[in-house]
């Protein structure tokens, strides 16, 4: 791990080598910040000089050096410097290492350059005698004999950042020798803000503390952040020697970011906040009409956090309470941030701050924070109340078996409105925690006839209504829904949205997927007048919503869904549940779009969580993904494990279970077995009154070369279900039964206009033995194209429908003239790029348009247009 392989900023690195050799400048300066990785950019871009035209002397200068006269360039010297000039001596001593080849300088941190060094440099390059490519550090002082290499003109000054998260991620590949998961990568991404040094040094602790490890052939990173005594030593030096002032901002800024400047200001000094600004430790911006600080970087904030002592970590708490308790409680976060503060310096608080700013962390999906701030509720006195909500929170931090122990002790209370509130606490825990959704309702009814006022038989109503839909039961949900839906029904704000995601959910599961969009839409609508209350069912809606794109066919539905999710849960950490789900959506978006691996990676983390038991949707969506890459055993295992997991298995979480049966059967090689499982999972469904589940398994058999009962039923289904994907999966049924080449070819087309490119290459696939069968070779070999130009956008498929495509029968010189052609190049551009005759070139061509069954550069196009490069 000492050395990590280049990998990520392609295209930087790219244009940072056009600017070194550019003819009309005489190299680059890379400037940025420290440890975002000018160094090595710099010697990747000195790497592209060959070495048989190019002499590279490599150059680093250092404070140590500073002073010293040609202190930077003292190993390219002899020690004895004669009498005289001494700079052109130096100067000529440096072409004549050159050995007659060009000259190229590689300078690193060139703004720490020695005079004469620095003037040496300059003299070479201003005189075209040498090229340079020099790092410098922004916001440091250089002399003006480096600043003027490019502020006169001899080479161009190009400024990088940090790391994006795409370059985070192929460094990690390229380091770890394999996948990280998605998680690990946001992670990593948040807490290093793309600093490439402090990447390399939490990774390398990390691997030797076992936090970072692999998973099931993914990298994860488990635990909290590892932070060595060597990054530590970094981090210290890069924030240097403080006051006590400007140390007491970046300690309260540490424990409270964001934090107002005016309350930083007051607590130690205008002068300190500006200080800490100047120095980088804080960055003060203006949100709303309001100045607020913020660590310059999360690491400043990792380290003064962790060696800050105890009791002045309790005295800056209470100063933060003293200061912002005398401005008043002015906005909504204050009450929460002050509770935290006031348990952090032990000054306690009353039961009911306390239960307020629980319900506050918990519409923040803070669930860690709630949990604790609820506890400290029921230690302080909040009885019953406290307790409940306690339980509540407990449940949706997935933490079932304390949130039953909390519920044992929790007497019976006064009052309808609390007994009702316990009940729906218990069900809520039987049903979800326990996986007891019988008794659940039972308990619901029991409760139900023992109440009188309508606001507390209404919130049962609403309960059952929401574990009936989440049954899979569409049918009685709706039944259930009619009547709260009515005006005056579910006139709460709370309720309602209740009533409305549940309602979705059932439509949903219906086939009314745009209805039910729009019940989700109408819910949060209204969001802020519920969020409050009940926060749990962002998470459910969200859900719903992309769960309708996946049914009806409608990928931008699923993305809309996805990013509106990935905002609810954006800086959520600990909200397993929203975690998960966002991952369940996007992984099966990916699942649909052939991507597996990228279903797989943002799957892994949730899929393999610690404590999270809806683990299992994750963990069988892994499965599904594992079981379409042929790799069956594996899928098995993940599969077993998930029902292991999951507790809530009265839910559709079965139904996806044996949706991914199918693919494993697949995946082991039974294919009939696999149609089965499907035809046999359809009836089922057929039963239960779920056209989604139903259509998707019959289609699934056609996927494995079964037409009946599908070229049946799906035409019925497509009827009773809305979407293109049950039509476009009817038409494909009803193709392969019949032996119609051409329309397989065509619902090939249509699957990819949707973007199902998996579906679209299967079909195409057997679009081509179809062909075959019928002798139509010419027709056959431009489907063979077709099919896999398709499955080349589904990289680690491995169905039986694609098992048996290979690539074009094309020489690597046809490839290359294949490629040009449907890039639009002529006859002569392409001879003229390949150094090959015209006549050549249209040779290949021919044989091409021969081999693939084509007529013209716009079908090649067509081909060889779907992907970056059509050579793997």
């Amino acid at each position: 791990m000492k050395s990590w392989p280049f990998a990520g900023r392609e295209r930087e690195l790219d244009h940072l080598v056009g600017l070194a050799k550019d003819r009309a400048g005489r190299g680059v300066v890379i400037a940025g910040p420290a440890g975002v990785g000018k160094s090595r950019l710099a010697a990747e871009v000195l790497r592209r000089f060959p070495a048989d035209r190019h002499a590279v002397l490599t150059i680093r200068a250092t404070q140590a050096t500073g002073g010293i006269p040609n202190g930077a360039l003292a190993d390219l010297l002899p020690r004895e410097a004669p009498p005289g000039n001494t700079m052109r001596w130096a100067a000529e001593e440096l072409i004549g290492r050159a050995g007659g080849k060009a000259l190229v300088l590689g300078v690193d941190d060139a703004h720490l350059l020695d005079g004469h060094s620095a003037g040496v440099i300059l003299s070479l390059v201003g005189r075209g005698r040498a090229r340079v490519v020099a790092t410098v550090r922004t916001g440091e002082p250089a002399l003006d004999s480096v600043t003027a290499l490019w502020r006169d003109g001899h080479v161009s000054r190009a400024d990088i950042g940090p790391l994006s998260d795409a370059d985070t991620r192929a460094v990690l590949t390229a380091a770890l020798r394999g996948r990280p998961d998605e998680d690990t990568v946001l992670r990593l991404c948040r807490v290093t803000a793309g600093n490439a040094l402090f990447l390399h040094e939490i990774v390398h602790s990390a691997l030797e503390s076992g936090t970072l490890q692999l998973v099931r052939g993914m990298w994860q990173l488990t635990g909290a952040t590892p932070l060595a005594p060597r990054l530590v030593d970094i981090v210290h030096d890069r924030i240097g020697t403080l006051s006590p002032e400007v140390k007491a901002v970046l300690e309260y800024t540490a424990f409270a970011e964001p934090v107002g400047a005016r309350t930083l200001s007051a607590l130690v000094s205008e002068g300190a906040v500006l200080a800490a600004e100047e120095r980088g430790l804080i960055r003060v911006v203006v949100e709303g009409r309001r100045e607020v600080a913020r660590l310059g970087h999360p690491l400043y904030g990792e380290v003064a956090r962790e060696h800050c002592p105890e009791l002045r970590r309790r005295r800056r708490h209470a100063e933060l309470v003293r200061v912002v308790e005398a401005a008043g409680l002015r906005r909504r976060e204050d009450l929460l941030r002050t509770a935290v503060w006031r348990l952090e310096s032990g000054l306690g608080a009353d039961p009911e701050p306390l239960a307020a700013a629980s319900r506050l962390a918990w519409s923040a999906h803070d669930y860690r924070l709630a949990v604790r701030l609820a506890e400290a509720a029921v230690t302080a006195g909040g009885g019953t109340g406290a307790a409940i909500l306690l339980a509540t929170v407990l449940d949706y931090a997935q933490l079932p078996d304390r949130a039953r122990a909390v519920l044992d002790t929790t007497p019976e209370p006064e009052g309808e409105a609390a007994r009702a509130e316990l009940a729906l606490a218990r069900a809520n825990n039987l049903a979800w925690g326990m996986n007891r959704l019988a008794e659940a309702k039972e308990l619901l009814d029991a409760t139900e006839r023992e109440l009188r006022e309508p606001g507390p038989r209404g919130q049962i109503a609403v309960r059952r209504l929401t574990l009936t839909a989440s049954a899979a039961q569409p049918r009685e949900a709706l039944a259930l829904s009619a009547p709260l839906l009515r005006p005056g029904g579910a006139v709460d704000p709370a309720l309602r949205a209740q009533v409305l995601s549940a309602h979705a959910l059932a439509l949903c599961y219906a086939g009314r997927t745009a209805e039910a969009v729009a019940a989700v839409s109408e819910a949060l609508a209204d969001l802020p007048s519920w969020l409050d209350t009940i926060p749990a069912i962002v998470s459910p809606l969200h859900s719903t919503w992309a769960l309708c794109g996946l049914f009806s066919g409608d990928l931008a539905v699923m993305d809309k869904a996805i990013a509106s999710m990935a905002d609810a849960v954006a800086g959520r950490r600990g909200w397993s549940r929203g975690e998960g789900s966002l991952a369940l959506a996007r992984g099966h978006a990916a699942t649909l779009r052939g991507d597996l691996d990228a279903a797989m990676d943002v799957l892994h983390a949730p899929a393999h969580h610690e404590t999270a038991l809806t683990v299992g949707g994750c963990m069988g969506a892994y499965a599904h993904a594992q079981a379409l890459c042929g790799e069956g055993r594996a899928a098995q295992e993940t599969l077993g494990a998930a029902l292991a997991r999951n507790r809530a298995t009265w839910t559709a979480f079965t139904r996806w279970t044996a949706l991914t049966r199918v693919w494993i059967a697949a995946a082991a090689g039974e294919t009939n077995r696999a149609a089965d499982l499907a035809v046999a999972f359809a009836a089922e469904c057929r039963a239960a009154g779920l056209p989604g589940f139903e259509f998707v398994a019959l289609h699934d058999a056609v996927r494995l070369g079964r037409t009946s009962p599908a070229r049946e039923r799906l035409p019925e289904l497509a009827a009773l279900h809305d979407g293109p994907r049950v039509r476009v999966a009817a038409a494909h049924a009803e193709a392969l039964a019949t032996g119609d080449g051409p329309g397989l070819m065509a619902v090939a087309a249509e699957f990819e206009r949707l973007g199902l490119m998996l579906h679209a290459a299967e079909a195409a696939a057997q679009g081509v033995s179809v062909l075959r069968r019928s002798g139509e070779e010419r027709t056959a070999r431009r489907a063979a194209a077709e099919a896999w130009s398709l499955a080349s956008l589904c990289p680690r498929a491995d169905t039986p429908a694609l098992r048996f495509l290979a690539a074009p029968d094309l020489t690597a010189r046809e490839l290359e003239v294949a490629q040009l052609a449907a890039a639009g190049l002529t006859h002569r551009e392409i001879s003229e790029r390949l150094h090959i005759s015209m006549r050549t070139a249209q040779n290949h061509r021919n044989q091409v348009y021969l081999k693939l069954g084509v007529n013209s550069a716009a079908d090649l196009a067509r081909i060889f247009g779907r992907f970056d490069d059509g050579t793997s």
